[in-house]
């Protein structure tokens, strides 16, 4: 299937590593033009440098800590002078509070939620001249699912995210302007908190595997496809929508 990728103008937050790293690899051999950005310049220059050898000059990394206004918007406006113009908006970045206490819950407010709104008020005006316009937040089935974790920000964070989302639908759909949240379950990849997870408690992990139909976790670039294929041109009726990809990890329905 030609997902209609080609040439499309992609800005995505927390780009450098995990998921945000494969969805940007698989945009970029779809053709796309990436804007990504992290806080750690070491991890942005060796993506940046990986992606670029799948298209030249497809990616750009750019340095921002997205609990930060002002960097917030500095990568928004940097992005769109890289890509002259956008299509595509992608918040994958987080804030990843598991501790619960107060500067976990501002950093999620910050990171997940805030971020989120600056990038999307920052660059909607020219989303709007895009014909495939999309915004996509990647979000967590921890946002509907406890999953014994203490309480803290993180699935409340992904929560407010599904609401934003669909407020975004409901206003900008007029426009032209598609929003929607992907919610992964557990994933691993490579040096991820699930790698880490299985080295330090395989029992645990083998635990959480059993529990999942699939009998495994996912994959980033599972998810990444499934991103990719929201956020483009193929999934042009696919607005308002909240979609778990875990697996089935989670044993309800919507």
């Amino acid at each position: 299937m030609d997902l209609g990728l080609k040439d499309k103008k992609v800005i995505l937050s927390g780009g450098s590593k995990g998921i945000g790293f494969y969805t940007a690899k698989l945009l970029v051999s779809e053709g796309c033009k990436v804007a990504f950005c992290s806080r750690n310049s070491e991890s942005l220059k060796k993506a940046e440098a990986e992606l670029n050898s799948i298209g030249r000059g497809s990616a750009k990394g750019i340095t921002a800590n997205l609990e930060s206004e002002s960097e917030s918007l500095g990568f928004s406006r940097k992005s769109l002078e890289f890509l002259e113009g956008a299509d595509i908006l992608i918040h994958n970045a987080s804030g990843f509070d598991h501790s619960g206490d107060e500067e976990g819950w501002m950093r999620s407010f910050q990171v997940d939620m805030m971020a989120g709104v600056r990038l999307v008020k920052s660059t909607i005006e020219t989303l709007k001249e895009s014909d495939t316009a999309s915004i996509t937040f990647v979000g967590s089935m921890a946002s509907k699912f406890h999953f014994g974790s203490p309480p803290n920000s993180y699935g409340p964070s992904k929560a407010a995210m599904r609401v934003y989302a669909n407020d975004l639908a409901q206003h900008y759909g007029k426009d032209g302007v598609r929003s929607n949240v992907i919610s992964p379950g557990a994933v691993w990849f490579k040096d991820g908190s699930w790698d880490q997870r299985k080295k330090e408690n395989p029992k645990f992990y083998a635990a959480v595997e059993k529990k999942i139909p699939l009998g495994r976790l996912g994959t980033a670039t599972e998810i990444a496809r499934v991103i990719a294929f929201v956020a483009s041109p193929a999934g042009i009726w696919i607005n308002s929508e909240h979609i778990a990809v875990d697996g089935g990890q989670v044993a309800s329905v919507d």
